[in-house]
C-alpha cells in the first residue's frame, strides 16, 4: 500500500493545531523522507525544476540538472521560490537526494539536489535576484570601537522577528549596512531608533527600490578571478554595485544593486558564466 500523509499542519510547543507556512509540505516531504530513509525524496511543483536564473528576467534561463545542496539552499535563500531553503535540511542530514519536479510535465527529470557533485566546467551555477527589499545603514563616529553595537542591531530585530538578509560593515566601524525584506521596514525603524536613542548612533539611512543579486556555485571554491569577472560584467552593463558580502564557503558572491538594473545584470551575469 502507499501511504497519504497530510503536509503543511503542525503542531506547537503547547499541542495545539498550527501550519507550517510557506514551503511546509515540501518540508513535511523531507521530514517523513528522511525518518524513513528514502533512496530519495521528489518535490512536485508547478515549473521543471531549479532554473539558471529567473526566466522573466533572461529568456534564455535553463533548468540545472544538478546541484548541490548548499548551492540550493543558497539560491532559495536568495529569492528562487521553488524550494525553501528548510527542505534541503532533513534530507542533508542523511544524505538523501532530493529531486525537484513538474506536476505538469512528469516526463522532465526535473532538477536533482545531491549531497556533493563532481566538479565540473560550470563555475558559476545560477544567478538568483531578490527583490522587495530595503537596505538600511546605520553610522556615527561613537560606534568606533564600541563593542556590542552589532549584537545589539541584531538582538533587536531578532525580537521582533526581522530578519536581516545581508549585511556590510565598514572596517573603520563607522557604519554598519544591512539589507531587510520591503514589509519588515517600518518596524525596524522604530525598533532600531528605539534601541540607540541618544546613544552612538548619529544617523539611519535607507535606500528602497533595490535588489540583492547571488552568483552561486560551488565551482567558485578556490577558483581565481571569479569576482573579478562577476563586477566586470556587472559594470560592462552599466550597472552600479552599491554594497557586497561575499561568505568564506565561496559558495556565493552577493550584492545589492537598484531593482531597475536587475534584468541587465542577470543578463550580463547569465551570458559571462552559464550561457
Amino acid at each position: 500500500y502507499v501511504p497519504v500523509v497530510t503536509g503543511f499542519i503542525a503542531g506547537d510547543e503547547k499541542g495545539r493545531i498550527t501550519t507550517l507556512g510557506r514551503g511546509g509540505s515540501d518540508y513535511s516531504a523531507s521530514i517523513i523522507g528522511s525518518a524513513l530513509n528514502a533512496d530519495e525524496i521528489w518535490i512536485w511543483t508547478d515549473v521543471d525544476g531549479i532554473m539558471t536564473t529567473d526566466p522573466r528576467l533572461v529568456s534564455d534561463a535553463r533548468t540545472i540538472k544538478v546541484i548541490s545542496y548548499i548551492e540550493a539552499m543558497e539560491l532559495a535563500y536568495f529569492g528562487a521560490r521553488v524550494l525553501h531553503p528548510k527542505t534541503i535540511e532533513p534530507a542533508m542530514e542523511k544524505g538523501i537526494p532530493v529531486r525537484v519536479r513538474n506536476t505538469f510535465n512528469p516526463e522532465n527529470e526535473g532538477t536533482l539536489i545531491v549531497r556533493e557533485q563532481e566538479r565540473i566546467e560550470d563555475i558559476v551555477k545560477a544567478v538568483s535576484v531578490m527583490k522587495d527589499v530595503v537596505m538600511l545603514n546605520i553610522s556615527g563616529a561613537s560606534m568606533i570601537g564600541m563593542p556590542g553595537i552589532v549584537a545589539r542591531v541584531f538582538n533587536a530585530l531578532a525580537e521582533e522577528n526581522i530578519n536581516i538578509l545581508m549585511i556590510s560593515q565598514a572596517s573603520s566601524e563607522a557604519n554598519i549596512s544591512f539589507v531587510i525584506a520591503k514589509e519588515d521596514f517600518k518596524k525596524a525603524l522604530e525598533v532600531l531608533n528605539k534601541e540607540f536613542k541618544n546613544n552612538y548612533i548619529k544617523q539611519i539611512e535607507y535606500l528602497k527600490d533595490i535588489a540583492i543579486i547571488a552568483v552561486v556555485g560551488a565551482g567558485m571554491i578556490g577558483t581565481k578571478g571569479v569576482a573579478a569577472r562577476v563586477f566586470k560584467a556587472v559594470a560592462d552593463a552599466g550597472v552600479n554595485i552599491i554594497m557586497i558580502a561575499q561568505g568564506s564557503s565561496e559558495v556565493n558572491i552577493s550584492f545589492v544593486i537598484l531593482e531597475k538594473d536587475a534584468k541587465k545584470a542577470a543578463e550580463a551575469l547569465h551570458r559571462e558564466f552559464i550561457r
